[in-house]
């Protein structure tokens, strides 16, 4: 069932428990679910997509290269690579670890790598859609949509607030915005873990580097059994 089939089922279920006089607001959550989760959907494709694009990020900036399957992140702390085959770590020292990808992808698995070479407040795809999807079905949450062009492409962009779990009460929120063919063009806000996270992209080419995807020159690369941060 996709987002906005679930979101009118869930307005037609609440006007018959409660009556037609809850209805708008009903409507309005519902609307909102369908939002959220519709952008989440779209974002989640955007492993299909291959593409150079460029973020600010706090302190510098950071490349996002992707030429499906493989993908690799290059920041001012090192570079990060996801191929089906490997995981691949680079430090700043000209050291890389090399290690098997247990699933053979990019996700939220392995994705919590990226911010040792990207620095702090870097957010990639797969975590941003956790989010979508979490605030997709989080009671209270209030959307506000609008539109910008970011980097020359047309974006959605969803800001999400008041957004509390029963772990923790503080109301929080985000703000993700995402171009029409699937890329996370920015975010701004609340990630996992109480971390913040502030992106945006400044360029984007759908042309891609093969040489992203391996070990920077003159880098020594070590194979291990598991990539170790630090």
């Amino acid at each position: 069932m996709t987002p906005r089939n679930f979101a009118f089922v869930a307005v037609a279920a609440a006007a018959t428990m409660l009556g037609c006089g809850v209805l708008g607001q009903v409507r309005q959550a519902a609307n909102n679910v369908a939002s959220v989760g519709d952008l989440a959907q779209k974002l989640g494709g955007s492993d299909q997509l291959t593409f150079t694009a460029e973020y600010r990020v706090a302190g510098g900036s950071t490349t996002v290269a992707q030429q499906p399957p493989n993908a690799a992140f290059i920041g001012p702390d090192g570079r990060f690579v996801v191929t089906p085959q490997s995981l691949l770590l680079c430090g700043k020292d000209k050291t890389c670890q090399k290690s098997s990808n247990p699933t053979g992808q990019l996700d939220i698995t392995n994705a919590g790598m990226v911010p040792t070479v990207t620095g702090a407040g870097f957010i990639s795809a797969p975590l941003a859609v956790a989010m979508l999807t979490a605030a997709s079905v989080a009671p209270g949450a209030r959307v506000t949509q609008s539109r910008r062009k970011i980097a020359g492409r047309q974006s959605t962009c969803l800001k999400v607030s008041n957004l509390k779990t029963d772990a923790d009460p503080t109301p929080r929120g985000f703000t993700a915005c995402v171009t029409e063919t699937g890329l996370l063009a920015a975010f701004s806000g609340d990630a996992e873990k109480g971390a913040k996270a502030d992106i945006e992209m400044t360029s984007y080419s759908d042309t891609v580097d093969p040489q992203a995807f391996t070990a920077p020159a003159g880098y020594q690369v070590a194979n291990v059994d598991h990539l170790q941060i630090g």
